[in-house]
């Protein structure tokens, strides 16, 4: 199973980011329990409808890797990627703001299913390129 399918799948029981989050708890060094507390308030994006929570889990995890060293100002390798991520998502998807892309679907909460799984794929390629 993919980390995207395993997020997909997480999708049926926790919030977006909780199933990006989860789903890469073995490359994170986070625990199941840890990987669901600390992205629990990042669903619904960032519950406010704001960044969507798929993608917030997949900087969170990102920040969680390539950003071990602490070093996340601009140029530096975390906010880099945390820069093309956002790019590919919004190129991919056409927003990253949770409202904007649910009104684009007229609410159809179905796709989150595949932001999560995209989310989780790239995140997971972005961790292991940088190792």
């Amino acid at each position: 199973m993919t980390y995207g399918e395993k997020a997909a799948e997480l999708k049926n029981t926790l919030n977006c980011a909780q199933s990006v989050v989860v789903a890469l708890d073995e490359l994170t060094g986070l625990d199941e329990a840890a990987a669901k507390a600390a992205s629990a308030g990042f669903g619904g994006g960032l519950r406010c409808g704001e960044a969507c929570g798929a993608y917030a889990g997949a900087v969170l995890s990102i920040g969680l890797t390539i950003g071990r060293d602490g070093l996340g100002k601009p140029g530096q390798p975390t906010a880099i990627a945390c820069k093309q991520l956002a790019d590919e998502f919004k190129e991919k998807f056409g927003a990253i703001r949770c409202e904007d892309l649910l009104a684009a679907v007229d609410g159809d909460h179905s796709i989150c299913n595949g932001l999560c799984a995209w989310c989780a794929d790239r995140a997971a390629e972005m961790i292991k390129e940088a190792e």
